[in-house]
């Protein structure tokens, strides 16, 4: 009666779907499990990967790899491809950092590649240049020396650099005036330059100074004071699409692959709960 009962319970269970449907999917499972393993093992060199390393051996060596050669790349190749499945076997690349950012990267350049797929229209081109025009202008430039009078060395560097003034010496003028960290000459030096290495209040008064090669000053600046000639300024020069129409493509492109990266992120963003401690 037992082993009635028992074959009665089996043949129910082999009747139930849900119990054929887990079957179904353990014996699926296993099988490509199964498969998986036995692939783990199997390296197929295809032709289009012959092709690719034989097109790097070219572009490197500008010519075509011999049989030799040829043989020796894809023993290369096999070699890389074993040590990378027992890497991975063993595990060797979870929790490593270096792996970590590189995946992200190629992550994140497979979304930039595929943003700029399609060239960019010239209409697009020329809106993005109107409103990044002043990114394409010429810069004024400025070339002036100068001749510093430390506030930490002297008792009244202003008083002193009025009276060097007088009688300054256009010969000798390297050798007046107190050492300085940076340049004594400035040649064609954008103002967002001399900004940062004098400080704003001296390069508005530089700009208030004619190009006439003639001493002046004092002006004062973010270490000190200053006696200043002017030699050469070039106004800031506007620009025609045309002049810089492949640097707007190039940085239209840039932000396009930002863009995509950043939407693309934010998407993926929220699709995860964060817990933060």
């Amino acid at each position: 009666m037992a082993a009635s009962g028992t074959k009665s319970r089996l043949y129910g269970w082999a009747r139930d779907p849900l119990f054929v449907f887990l079957l179904i999917g353990a014996a699926v499972f296993a099988a490509e499990g199964w498969l998986r393993s036995d692939d783990s093992r199997t390296i197929v060199v295809a032709p289009a990967q012959v092709d690719r390393i034989a097109g790097l051996w070219q572009a490197q060596m500008g010519r075509p790899p011999s049989a030799d050669e040829l043989r020796a790349l894809l023993e290369d190749h096999v070699r890389e491809e074993i040590l990378v499945r027992e890497a991975k076997r063993l595990q060797l690349d979870e929790d490593d950092t270096i792996i970590r950012r590189r995946l992200a990267q190629k992550l994140s350049f497979l979304t930039e590649d595929v943003a700029v797929l399609e060239p960019a229209e010239e209409n697009a081109l020329r809106r993005f240049f109107q409103t990044n025009r002043s990114r394409y202008e010429t810069p004024a430039v400025t070339t002036f020396s100068h001749v510093y009078f430390s506030p930490e060395r002297r008792t009244d560097a202003h008083s002193d650099a009025e009276r060097a003034l007088l009688d300054l010496d256009p010969a000798a003028w390297r050798t007046t005036g107190d050492p300085f960290m940076l340049g004594r000459t400035y040649a064609h030096s954008r103002g967002d330059r001399i900004r940062r290495d004098f400080g704003p209040e001296f390069a508005t008064e530089l700009d208030k100074l004619p190009p006439d090669g003639v001493w002046r000053g004092p002006i004062r600046s973010a270490y000190g004071v200053h006696l200043v000639r002017v030699d050469a300024k070039s106004p800031a020069l506007g620009a025609e699409y045309e002049e810089v129409a492949a640097r707007v493509a190039a940085d239209f492109d840039a932000e396009r692959r930002a863009e995509a990266n950043r939407a693309y992120f934010e998407e993926l963003r929220s699709q995860y709960v964060v817990v933060l401690p």
